[in-house]
C-alpha cells in the first residue's frame, strides 16, 4: 500500500514538472518569434524609407539636369568627332526671328535665324526673291547659291555665336540644297542638307528650320 502512494505521488510530481516545462518552452517561443516579427517590420521600414530617399533624390537630379539644358539649349549644335556639326532646330531655347518679303522692297527675302545670345551660335538664312533667278519665292527644292547668278539663297553660320571666330561661309560661298515646305507671312518652314561653307565647314544634314 505504501509502494503505490509513492508511486502515485512521483507521477503526479512529473506532470506537474512536464506542464510547467510546457509553459516555458511556449513563453520562450512566443517571444522569439515577436521579437522575430518586430525585427522583420523594422527592416521593412528602413527599405522603404531608403527606397523612397533615393526616389527623391533621382526626381530631383532629373528636374535639375532638363533645366539646365533647357535653359543653356545644350543639344540644338553639336560638334561631330570629324568635324561637322549637327543641328537640332526644335532643340532651341531662344527666340527664333522671322522676317518674311515686304512690298515695296526692290529685293524682298525671307530671312530667318535663331538667337546667337541665348543658343550660344548663330545659323542665317537669307533666300532672296529677286536678287538669283534661279529661285523666285516658291515652293520646291533649290540649290543654296547666294549669287546674282544663282539662286540668290544665302546661309551663314558662326558656331560660337559672337565671339573670335569669324563668320563661317560668310564669303558667299556657301552650298548645299534647300528645300521650302511652307512660305508664308507668319510661318516658314525648310529642310536643309548637305550644307558646306567657303572655309571647309560643313553640317550635313538634313535638318529642318522652321519659325512660326
Amino acid at each position: 500500500m505504501f509502494r503505490k502512494g509513492l508511486l502515485f505521488i512521483l507521477a503526479a510530481l512529473t506532470l506537474i514538472v512536464g506542464a510547467c516545462g510546457d509553459d516555458d518552452a511556449a513563453t520562450t517561443t512566443t517571444a522569439a518569434a515577436a521579437t522575430t516579427t518586430a525585427a522583420a517590420a523594422t527592416t521593412t521600414a528602413a527599405a522603404a524609407t531608403t527606397t523612397e530617399a533615393t526616389a527623391a533624390t533621382t526626381t530631383t537630379e532629373a528636374a535639375a539636369t532638363t533645366t539646365t539644358e533647357a535653359a543653356s539649349g545644350e543639344g540644338a549644335l553639336v560638334q561631330n568627332p570629324d568635324g561637322s556639326y549637327t543641328v537640332d532646330w526644335s532643340a532651341l531655347s531662344g527666340p527664333i526671328s522671322y522676317i518674311p518679303p515686304q512690298g515695296g522692297s526692290s529685293d524682298p527675302f525671307y530671312h530667318v535665324h535663331n538667337d546667337p545670345d541665348t543658343d550660344g551660335f548663330f545659323l542665317s538664312i537669307e533666300a532672296y526673291t529677286v536678287y538669283g533667278p534661279g529661285w523666285t519665292g516658291e515652293l520646291g527644292t533649290f540649290d543654296i547659291d547666294c549669287s546674282s547668278a544663282g539662286t540668290g539663297i544665302c546661309v551663314y553660320f558662326d558656331a560660337d555665336g559672337p565671339g573670335p571666330i569669324p563668320v563661317s561661309g560668310a564669303d558667299g560661298s556657301a552650298s548645299g540644297e534647300i528645300e521650302f515646305t511652307i512660305l508664308e507671312t507668319d510661318r516658314f518652314e525648310a529642310t536643309v542638307s548637305n550644307l558646306t561653307f567657303g572655309d571647309g565647314t560643313t553640317i550635313p544634314g538634313p535638318f529642318v528650320v522652321s519659325a512660326g
